[in-house]
């Protein structure tokens, strides 16, 4: 070969290698992870495009799969320049931007990329909510996949992301909700039920919110699908007595919690029992009943008075035969007490003359005797195991004994006129043991 042929072959090869990629293309590289969701920036653009620029793009979108951003941003810097149109190239880099957590500048070259190519050009909106995602901004990117998944065709990571993201948003609001006031912690609880609305906790939430702010209507309205799906649920009933608490039906509230209290054997309802029944009663006791607690001189009718304030058992008793008709109650303050004791066998009412005589003074050891006939007939098991004896007041003794209760006629002579003060405090020791 002569030399002149040589120095032709050596410029050709010298040529070839100039205008070769500094490095080898890498092979084929398919994203996992959030990668994936950065989608190629190919992804319906519809203009045409030089075969050479699509080749040359493909290439740089490889080296960025790969890993090799540094070549991939050369390739794209110098398809960008020469073809300010082909959007892809701007995308590509600003998914190399997102990778970087360079976000300030991907979302800058979204911005002008969606300025220029309209809505129908993809990529952007899915690489803006892809930002706000590793930005933590749920609700931003969840109502841009949202936005897309009505389109027609949406790619299929759309209606992926957008059931991760709702679970997501979900998750955020029931906890922020926790912390919350009432009033945000309602907002956040009933947006989490749009995403999620057969949620029972965060129902349950809502419901207790709801009547922190005595919203009871409302708070029964929420309550209703879980009254459907599971009426025995614990919070469910513990709010259906909050609901009836706030529509002032202190009964029905009583009913429920003291269905619980012995259901879950919880303390914690227990306790809200009791302070409702204070509650109930501190806001609806009489005159008469204090002046029944003050007098020097108890009558039947003050002990059934203080009996039925005293002692919730009483007070809240279901179930009671009808008590005969007694003709000399009807004018005397406390009726309804008297008949309630009546009632539970308390006090008989003769035969012949139906007088119950409401007025007859009570002496210490008779307020011993109806104190101890209280635990009986109310079926107090202390007062079970005191077996029958003709001494009406010695098994009294030994019934009060026996439950622990203070006998409120020691230290004074039987027939000492009893107290509304003595009867009191007897009578809240019986409340204690039943």
């Amino acid at each position: 070969m002569s030399q002149r042929n040589i120095l032709f072959l050596l410029a050709a090869v010298l040529v070839v290698a100039s205008c070769a990629p500094t490095q080898a293309p890498p092979p084929v590289v398919t994203p996992s992870g959030e990668e994936r969701y950065l989608i190629d920036p190919r992804a319906g653009f519809s203009d045409m495009v030089p075969v050479k620029v699509d080749r040359r793009f493909d290439q740089a979108w490889h080296f960025h799969l790969a890993g090799n951003d540094v070549e991939a941003r050369h390739m794209l810097d110098e398809i960008a320049l020469r073809n300010p149109n082909y959007f892809p190239a701007q995308m590509a880099l600003a998914a190399i931007d997102i990778r970087a957590d360079q976000f300030d500048a991907a979302a800058d070259r979204i911005e002008r990329v969606k300025a220029l190519a309209g809505d129908n050009y993809l990529p952007p909106f899915i690489y803006e909510a892809e930002i706000a995602i590793r930005r933590q901004d749920t609700r931003t990117a969840l109502n841009i996949y949202r936005a897309l998944a009505q389109r027609e065709r949406p790619p299929a990571i759309v209606a992926e992301r957008v059931s991760q993201l709702e679970n997501a948003m979900f998750n955020e609001l029931f906890t922020a909700a926790k912390t919350a006031n009432d009033a945000e912690a309602i907002a956040y609880l009933r947006e989490a039920l749009t995403i999620q609305r057969n949620a029972p906790d965060v129902r349950v939430m809502l419901v207790q919110r709801l009547v922190a702010q005595k919203q009871f209507d409302e708070a029964r309205r929420e309550l209703e699908p879980l009254i459907s799906t599971d009426p025995g649920r614990n919070e469910v009933q513990e709010a259906l007595a909050e609901i009836d608490l706030g529509r002032g039906r202190f009964e029905d509230a009583v009913k429920r919690y003291e269905r619980l209290s012995a259901r879950t054997r919880d303390p914690r309802y227990a306790q809200r029992l009791e302070q409702i029944k204070s509650e109930w009663s501190s806001q609806n006791i009489p005159a008469y009943v204090h002046e029944a607690g003050q007098t020097e001189s108890l009558s039947r009718a003050d002990f059934a008075v203080l009996l039925y304030w005293t002692v919730p058992s009483i007070r809240f008793a279901q179930n009671l035969n009808t008590p005969p008709i007694a003709i000399d109650v009807a004018d005397v303050a406390g009726r309804d007490e008297v008949v309630r004791a009546i009632a539970i066998g308390l006090y008989e009412v003769d035969a012949v003359t139906r007088r119950v005589s409401p007025g007859r003074p009570i002496s210490a050891s008779r307020l011993t005797i109806l104190t101890a006939r209280v635990l009986a007939l109310r079926g107090a098991p202390c007062a079970r195991q005191i077996p029958y004896e003709r001494d009406e007041l010695a098994r009294a003794q030994k019934i009060l004994a026996a439950c622990g209760i203070a006998d409120p006629a020691a230290g004074v002579p039987a027939e000492t006129p009893a107290t509304g003060a003595m009867a009191r405090a007897a009578l809240e020791q019986v409340a204690k043991v039943l």
